[in-house]
């Protein structure tokens, strides 16, 4: 049986699971890559020279561009020699809200929300500006500039929202910024240097936050290194179901099992402090 590669859109966080069966007997890694319409490969997280168990596989790319059509490859080694490939299109199609903040440490965090402000990218460049004694023009040396840093602000409905923003934010790892291409972002990997929660209303019981972020656009994190947790514990397993049997029967797979959320959406990798004491 030859490798065979399935990608399914997922609506909860239209994340693309991606099935990956026959793979052939030898194989002890594979990798899958997904091509974008500018011709850019990028390994799919967690799924980058990951080791073979068994015929099948399963992997999850969060962060997957709106609206183009994506070609998923899976690549099957032995060693260094590739043994099969198989390939699979999917278009991760978005039409309401305009963006998606995805946390790369935990990507159940990520959540949609609508962008408020994000009108202006700074340009930074290292230079020296030598002023010569008796000539009106300086001297000047130049280097190419940085990444645009900028100041980006979301709108949060509920608390609910607000506490996870707050995590995504607060966890210290870079986030991806993903929209539709029509707003002239498309995928942005951002880092933060800090950030401010606001009240809209007055009303301090109003649950509406303005989030601003004062972020920098940095490079897509080493997908060989930075790979995103499942949100399921097993101190949760063990407080959900009595018995083994009793997983059994409510949960099909392990897949399904791994993809459970513990608490609710939210899966902060620090705790806040509590605001009842």
């Amino acid at each position: 049986m030859a490798v065979a590669l399935a990608a399914t859109v997922d609506p909860a966080r239209l994340d693309v699971r991606l099935e990956v069966t026959g793979i052939p007997a030898g194989a002890d890694t594979y990798t899958i890559s997904r091509r974008s319409p500018s011709g850019n490969e990028a390994a799919v997280r967690g799924a980058f020279n990951a080791a073979v168990s068994g015929t099948s596989a399963i992997a999850r790319d969060w962060e997957a561009p709106f609206d183009v059509e994506l070609v998923y490859t899976v690549t099957a080694y032995d060693g260094t020699t590739v043994l099969e490939t198989a390939t699979a299109t999917v278009t991760v199609a978005y039409g309401q809200c305009a963006a998606w903040l995805v946390d790369l440490a935990r990507p159940t965090n990520s959540l949609a929300v609508v962008i408020q402000d994000m009108h202006e990218l700074q340009f930074d460049l290292a230079n020296g500006v030598h002023r010569i004694l008796n000539r009106r023009a300086p001297v000047m040396t130049m280097l190419p500039a940085w990444t645009p840093s900028a100041e980006l602000a979301v709108l949060t409905d509920t608390l609910a929202q607000r506490d996870q923003v707050r995590a995504l934010w607060g966890a210290g790892y870079p986030f991806l910024l993903r929209t539709t291409p029509d707003l002239g972002i498309g995928n942005m990997y951002l880092g933060l240097t800090g950030f401010v929660e606001e009240r809209i209303l007055a009303d301090g019981r109003a649950p509406e936050r303005r989030m601003r972020a004062a972020v920098i656009q940095v490079e897509r994190p080493d997908p060989g290194l930075f790979v995103p947790t499942a949100p399921n514990t097993y101190q949760h397993v063990k407080d959900t179901w009595a018995t083994y049997a009793d997983m059994l029967a409510a949960v099909g797979t392990y897949d399904q099992l791994a993809y459970i959320f513990p608490g609710g959406d939210a899966s902060p990798v620090i705790p806040w402090l509590p605001d009842d004491i």
